[in-house]
């Protein structure tokens, strides 16, 4: 699975002014060609993959919300650390190039893969409610302020009928106490209405979408509010694979200690003060770019697992099928095909 030489070319480039520019502004930007279609093509089959269980790795997710035949239809699915699971998944979650992307536009000097999460929206889906990544993400961290990015990248073509992410324009600059639900109904927009009001009396609430084409991404604050609309389409599907990433420098808060989803990654039988209790192990964050090419020494666990999906790629496509069965004998001569 390769990006042409062009899309390559200009995601290896340093992120232009404009792009920062707005990111700092608004709270999130958009940037085109992140992924080719071939890629998308190639994600999309593996999440239909992963949804029925089948995991290249042999490694089950850190969660799966939605199994086939269990069920309803119409509800949103979400497969949280595909990487660990799915080799096409870890190709892109694993990318060094979208996580320079992330390290050119907001200034870190590393930046490691928090979580990656396969959203899957079939038409009559539900709203999903405007939340924070910093409530569920970036509160487990220290330091608190800019320790995490969330790349949206649109597997399928995205627009208001199919439910495309929405943001309220500028909120990573309020001071607010975000909502804590994620699937609402016609109210899904009430944190960010709450919110607008706390910050200045009468405060108008702008919101922002995109129509993003398949392979193209939102890069968005850990501040920013966003949710979702309905998938409201008879036919179309919404499916996105957003990749959370963490500064490299960040460990795990100390008082109180992390919630139950990363405190699951807190080697606990280590002593408290322990400097390596709160470090991010790079089996469970992999460190995917840094600016001292760490990311490429071989003892990398994102090196690793590459490695890894690279092999099982080459066993499969250097599989050869066993030899035909032999032809049955030829008839005896009396014409009764059987020898007496």
């Amino acid at each position: 699975m390769r990006l042409p030489v062009r899309s390559w070319f200009l995601l290896l480039l340093p992120v232009v002014p404009a792009l920062r520019s707005k990111y700092e502004r608004d709270g999130f930007v958009k940037v085109r060609n992140v992924l080719s279609k071939r890629e998308c093509e190639e994600i999309r089959t593996a999440f239909a993959a992963l949804f029925s269980g089948d995991f290249d790795s042999g490694v089950y997710p850190d969660e799966w919300h939605w199994r086939q035949g269990i069920s309803r239809e119409d509800a949103v699915r979400e497969i949280v650390n595909s990487w660990k699971s799915s080799d096409v998944v870890a190709r892109v979650a694993l990318s060094e190039r979208i996580g320079k992307l992330v390290c050119d536009l907001v200034g870190w000097d590393g930046a490691r893969l928090g979580q990656d999460d396969c959203v899957w929206k079939p038409p009559g889906t539900g709203a999903v409610g405007y939340h924070r990544d910093a409530t569920y993400i970036s509160a487990n961290f220290e330091p608190y302020e800019n320790n995490c990015v969330t790349v949206w990248i649109a597997l399928d073509d995205a627009d208001e009928e199919t439910g495309v992410v929405e943001y309220a324009k500028g909120s990573h600059r309020w001071q607010h106490e975000s909502g804590k639900a994620f699937f609402g109904g016609a109210d899904y927009r009430a944190p960010a209405v709450a919110a607008a009001k706390a910050k200045a009396k009468g405060g108008r609430l702008e919101v922002r979408s995109f129509k993003v084409k398949a392979g193209s991404a939102i890069v968005h604050h850990q501040e920013v509010l966003h949710g979702s609309k309905p998938n409201s389409s008879e036919d179309r599907h919404r499916r996105a694979l957003v990749l959370h990433f963490i500064r490299d420098d960040a460990k795990f808060r100390t008082q109180p200690p992390p919630d139950y989803v990363y405190g699951r990654y807190v080697l606990s039988d280590l002593p408290e003060g322990h400097t390596e209790r709160t470090s991010l192990r790079d089996c469970f964050f992999p460190l995917v770019f840094a600016k001292d090419g760490r990311h490429l020494l071989p003892s990398a666990y994102r090196h690793r697992r590459l490695r890894d999906a690279h092999a099982r790629a080459r066993r499969i496509v250097a599989y050869t099928p066993p030899p035909p069965e032999p032809p049955p004998p030829p008839p005896h001569p009396d014409g009764t095909g059987v020898k007496l």
